[in-house]
């Protein structure tokens, strides 16, 4: 691929978001960012079929360039797997090509009230470039869930 995967990364933190967003580059261009399940459901369905999210921006995460459809949803523990496969389901043939959707492993959620370490931005663009660089090497072309 010559120009940048276009992804979505969902967080619920914009402290972890921006610097994720900024760390996978030049490969991967994180063009969105959303913060709730609610905006997800909202959203994706939009970013997936190539065209602009409903909402109005509500942070300065992501590129904001819309001009091609999402391939890629990394989605931050702060979000369940059942609520991420839910919405996979509803949204499935909206995407014109492949898509991968890289969620956390419920059976490594951290405890609540748990705090990442100071370099987590770091450990989670480097977990989701390895994700997202093995999905393209291997050719791209299958919708998918993979944990970490």
């Amino acid at each position: 691929m010559s120009s940048p995967l276009p992804i979505v990364v969902c967080a619920l933190d914009d402290q972890i978001g921006k610097p994720v967003s900024e760390l996978l580059l030049p490969e991967f261009e994180v063009i969105h960012f959303i913060q709730s399940l609610e905006a997800a459901q909202a959203e994706i369905p939009h970013l997936l079929a190539g065209n602009d999210p409903k909402s109005k921006h509500t942070n300065d995460v992501g590129t904001k360039d819309y001009s091609r459809p999402v391939r890629a949803i990394i989605f931050g523990r702060g979000f369940d797997l059942e609520d991420i496969e839910a919405l996979r389901e509803k949204v499935a043939g909206t995407s014109p090509e492949a898509v991968i959707w890289i969620a956390g492993d419920p059976s490594r959620k951290p405890p609540p009230g748990a705090v990442p370490p100071p370099n987590y931005p770091q450990l989670v663009a480097g977990v989701a470039r390895k994700l997202l660089g093995g999905w393209v090497e291997a050719g791209a072309n299958k919708d998918e869930v993979i944990l970490y």
